[in-house]
């Protein structure tokens, strides 16, 4: 099997547009801030057309791995991209795809997440609580700090460049609750929220969903699409974005893999 080298933007996005959601992480890291982190494989099929792509994201401090297409092939195709894949990564695979990654990889862990969308029509903006406010670069180390007690976030600084983080105060000042976003393309109309943590001492008083109202407010003045990603059994989370119009389009694993 050819597993090819793609850098055709306008084919990577035709394709990944299939279905937006699905594919909200891979069509975000089409925005420049992104493709420059991104390396993209795929196969053909017998008419020249794309059928299965991985891409490689290299922009955090553990690379990222996700699929995508109709998984015809799929192991094959996994199996020929061993070469250009790190010796150790995270990875977001569709449902109908999990057996066929467990056949080339053996993860040394996997959960089931829901991807959860949310278009700007189905949103109803709430009142703005005082206490939200934005960060930013001279907020680094205290979000650092928080996120210490997070390790599978996926939180670099230069995220922050977005402007698009917000966080709530404890009474000593330290940062106890953030909603920040993974990616965010206003040319391909997208975003994926995420790193969203709330100290476990502060739970259970509605900071959370203040940051995250707040955050997507934000995000609908850019994109009219928002996409999240959230354990399949997390009830009290799952209810949090419900409660906003999130709603459910499909099941996919997260998990990490290495040498």
């Amino acid at each position: 099997m050819t597993v090819e080298r793609l850098r055709d933007r306008e084919e990577l996005l035709s394709f990944l547009m299939k279905d937006r959601l699905a594919n909200a992480y891979l069509l975000g890291n089409l925005d420049p801030a992104y493709f420059q982190f991104c390396e993209w494989y795929g196969t053909r099929d017998a008419k020249g057309e794309l059928r299965n792509l991985l891409l490689l994201y290299q922009g955090l401090s553990l690379p990222v791995v996700f699929t995508s297409g109709n998984g015809e092939g799929l192991r094959e195709f996994l199996e020929a991209s061993r070469a250009v894949l790190p010796d150790r990564f995270h990875f977001h695979v569709l449902e109908e795809q999990m057996e066929a990654l467990q056949g080339v990889f053996e993860p040394q862990w996997a959960t089931a997440m829901l991807r959860m969308g949310l278009e700007r029509e189905s949103f109803e903006a709430r009142a703005v609580d005082e206490r939200v406010e934005r960060l930013g670069h001279r907020d680094t180390a205290a979000i650092m700090e928080v996120y210490e007690h997070y390790p599978d976030n996926f939180f670099e600084p230069y995220q922050l460049e977005t402007g698009l983080y917000f966080g709530i105060r404890g009474e000593d000042e330290g940062l106890v609750s953030i909603a920040g976003v993974h990616v965010v393309s206003e040319e391909h109309d997208v975003a994926v929220i995420g790193n969203l943590v709330t100290h476990s001492a502060y739970r259970g008083q509605g900071l959370a969903t203040l940051c995250t109202g707040r955050l997507i407010q934000e995000l609908f003045e850019r994109v009219s699409l928002l996409a999240l990603n959230v354990g399949r059994d997390n009830a009290p989370a799952v209810q949090l974005y419900e409660n906003f119009g999130f709603v459910a389009n499909n099941v996919f694993y997260e998990g990490r893999w290495s040498e």
